[in-house]
Order: C-alpha cells, then structure tokens, then sequence
C-alpha cells in the first residue's frame, strides 16, 4: 500500500471511529461561545473524471512529475469516497460541528496535465462544485480550479467562475511543472485575481522535480515536511520577485499556520534586509510588511494551539482562519483540537468563522 493510500485508509478508520465522539457537541474553549459557528476554509474536493484523467497520466509514465511517482508508487489515486460524495461529507460536517466548508480541488488538481487538458477538466471541477453550492448553498463554496498552464485560459476561467458560477477565489497546487507564480507568464492570473478582488489560495504538493530528491530519499516529500518546503518556497518567491509591487491588493492565502513563515518574519526581514545594505532593494515594503498585508492563513492540518496562537500573534487575529484539510485529516479531532484552543471571544469569532465571511464573502449566518 502506498503513503497516499495509508494515509487516507487511516483517515478514513480514524473518521469511522471517532464518528460518534462529537455528535452536536459545541465549542467549550475559554471565551468560545456554546454555538459559535465553524467555517472550515481548505477542505479538500475531486470528481471521478478528474482521478480517471491522473491515472492515466501515471499509467503513461509521469515522466516529468517524479512527484507523483514518490507519492503513490505504482499503485492507482485513491478514490477517497469523501472526497466524491457530497451526502457522506455533510454526514461528517454533523458529527464535527464544521458549518460550511470552502472546497477545493486537492493537490495536483489539473496541474500536470498539458494545457488543453488541463484546462477542460478545470472547467468541469468547476461545473461539478457550482453543482454542490447550488444544492447545498448553506453547506459549501467553492474556489475555482484554475489550469496555470495556459495562463490566459486560466485567468478567463477565473473569471467566469467568479462571475457566472459563484466561486469566492481560486486554488492553486503550488508549483506547475517546477514553475511559479513569480515569474511574468503567469501574471494574468493575478490580475485577473486582483481585479476580481478574489483570494487565491496557494495549496501544497510535493517539491519540484528539481527539489525532489533531497526530500523523497527520507520520505520527506509529503505533508511532513515537503509540502510546507514547497508551498512557503512558492509564497517568498513571489514576495521577494516584486508580485505585490505589481499587485499591491492581491490576495493570498496558505494553509498549514503559514506553512512556518511566521515563526520566520522576523528573520526573513533581517536577512533580506541585509542582503540590500539595510535598505529594502527593489522593493517598497518589507517582505514581512507585505505577508502582513497581502495574505491569510488557515489552520488547515495543524490545529496546535501554540502554533494557530503564535500565528495570531504575529499576523492579527483578523488573518488566520480555522480549517481542517478534509478528508486528509480527521474532523472530529480537528474540530476539539481547535476548539480547545484559549482564545478571547472577538478572536475565536474571527478564527471560526468572521475571517471567513469578510475574505470569502460567505453572508453571516
């Protein structure tokens, strides 16, 4: 059995059994209200024709995304039911006490695909999603599955998922064949972001092919440590290449506390500074000046109190959303996790459910 497919098996018997623990329990955490309630904000979403299209691809080889490879071997993508079936998910979103979930297509999405591919299959994710929106409006939204392989086609689908299907942002799985959203190509995507005024959340996937070794050789490749190698590299690119001097009201979103960049702004700061003879370079606003300014975190599979408090403390109780990573890690736990956490009350509504509303214009319940 592959890691992916232990990892989800496990998931999955960890769900099944938990199932009962929390049945309409509430918050109890220090200044939580009894009924405050749960947005959970990187929840993860797939469609049969999209896992039939990935096992294809590794079935012609996967040449160039050894990632995929290092991920589940030989073996075919789960077809994990809660990420396919809407009625076993809202199941699981009652036992947990989760409200509404943002969903979005997991990692790789449509990434590794070529571009007329790619970008066909994102505009049926999307179809697909808009579909459980409209049938659950008080259940679920969407970000878009976007295609950065064609950028142009990905920002014009963008917009018609904004525009037309309803959807409050986009999803992008980190790097598209080892390219990021830094470099000029892909710019149109984030003007199209910035002119919608619509978050893109940056999700993770295994390092780039060029990277990749150095993780996979100690099994390092994966939400252990790779995925935040990966997605924090994604995110101080595009800070450090100019992007938010170019897109000063862009949106950004990362799961995982920051995937660690907060424990490191201070830092980040100090050496970038050092690098331009204490001054700011091509820049006009620090590096942790724009984090600060320009994006968001969710407690997507790291409900730890210290590290979602820290992340509070650094960013602003106004920038850090609650969420679980659904179906990758189990709700019920993540749910009591985060429940646990003390937090004042003005702060647990912001984290549960107030960042949520304002940055993904979810109307208040």
């Amino acid at each position: 059995m592959s890691k992916l497919h232990r990892r989800t098996f496990l998931a999955a018997a960890a769900a099944a059994a938990a199932a009962p623990v929390l049945a309409g329990a509430q918050g109890t955490a220090p200044g939580v209200p009894a009924r405050t309630r749960r947005i959970a904000c990187e929840e993860g979403f797939s469609i049969p024709e999209l896992i039939d299209a990935v096992d294809r691809y590794m079935e012609a080889g996967a040449e160039d995304e050894p990632g995929m490879r290092a991920l589940i071997g030989n073996d075919k993508y789960p077809r994990f039911p809660r990420l396919l079936d809407p009625e076993l998910r809202i199941a699981d979103m009652e036992r947990s006490g989760v409200d509404m979930q943002v969903i979005m297509v997991n990692s790789p999405g449509v990434q590794i695909f070529e571009a007329v591919e790619a970008t066909a299959l994102a505009r049926l994710i999307n179809d697909r999603a808009r579909d459980w929106c409209q049938r659950w409006p008080d259940r679920f939204v969407a970000l878009a599955a976007i295609a950065p392989q064609d950028p142009q086609a990905a920002a014009q689908e963008l917009e018609r998922a904004v525009t037309t299907l309803g959807m409050r942002g986009a999803v992008i799985n980190s790097h598209t064949k080892g390219e990021y959203l830094d470099q000029q190509k892909f710019w149109p995507i984030l003007e199209a972001a910035q002119a919608l005024d619509m978050p893109i959340y940056i999700h993770p996937r295994e390092p780039a092919p060029a990277a990749l070794p150095l993780y996979a050789a100690q099994r390092l490749e994966g939400a252990m440590w790779g995925y935040a190698a990966e997605t924090s590299l994604h995110a101080l690119r595009m800070i450090a290449g100019g992007v938010f001097e170019q897109f000063p009201r862009l949106k950004i979103v990362l799961g995982h506390d920051g995937e660690a960049i907060p424990f490191y702004l201070d830092r980040i700061d100090n050496r970038y500074r050092s690098l331009h003879q204490g001054g700011l370079g091509p820049l006009t606003r620090s590096p942790a000046t724009v984090f600060r300014e320009n994006f968001w975190v969710t407690s997507s599979g790291a409900n730890w109190s210290p590290a979602v408090r820290f992340s509070q403390e650094v960013l602003g109780v106004d920038r850090v959303l609650f969420a679980v990573d659904y179906p990758f890690e189990e709700e019920v736990s993540s749910v009591q996790q985060a429940a646990a956490i003390p937090m004042e009350q003005v702060a647990a509504e912001a984290f549960f459910h107030g960042n949520a509303e304002r940055l993904f214009r979810i109307a208040p319940a």
